[in-house]
């Protein structure tokens, strides 16, 4: 996955999620299918799920850093990876704000 510094991710209308011990389902309601998640994806999930207005990378990064005692190369490289597989899946999807030009 290319890494857009300033991409924001956001959690499809269509995703739904519980949480268990173990890890989370995510139900796409729009195609009928599930997803589990392991307890890592989970709490990538959870901090995506949780801010509304989207989270960029560095969000995600650094709400996980918090959590796991992890190499930050490691850390990056799994987050980049989950949020592929989630953005092929259609769970998530990843817009670039537009700058606007300063006035001349």
């Amino acid at each position: 996955m290319k890494a857009i510094p300033n991409s924001v991710w956001k959690v499809s209308n269509s995703a739904r999620s519980t949480y268990t011990q173990d890890g989370a389902v995510i139900l796409d309601i729009q195609k009928g299918l599930c997803y589990s998640l392991n307890v890592v994806a989970a709490k990538a999930w959870n901090a995506l799920e949780s801010r509304q207005g989207g989270s960029t990378f560095q969000d995600l990064i650094d709400s996980l850093r918090k959590q796991f005692d992890a190499p930050p190369e490691r850390l990056e490289a799994d987050i980049a990876e989950h949020l592929e597989k989630l953005e092929k899946a259609g769970l998530v999807h990843r817009s670039v704000p537009q700058h606007t030009a300063a006035p001349s």
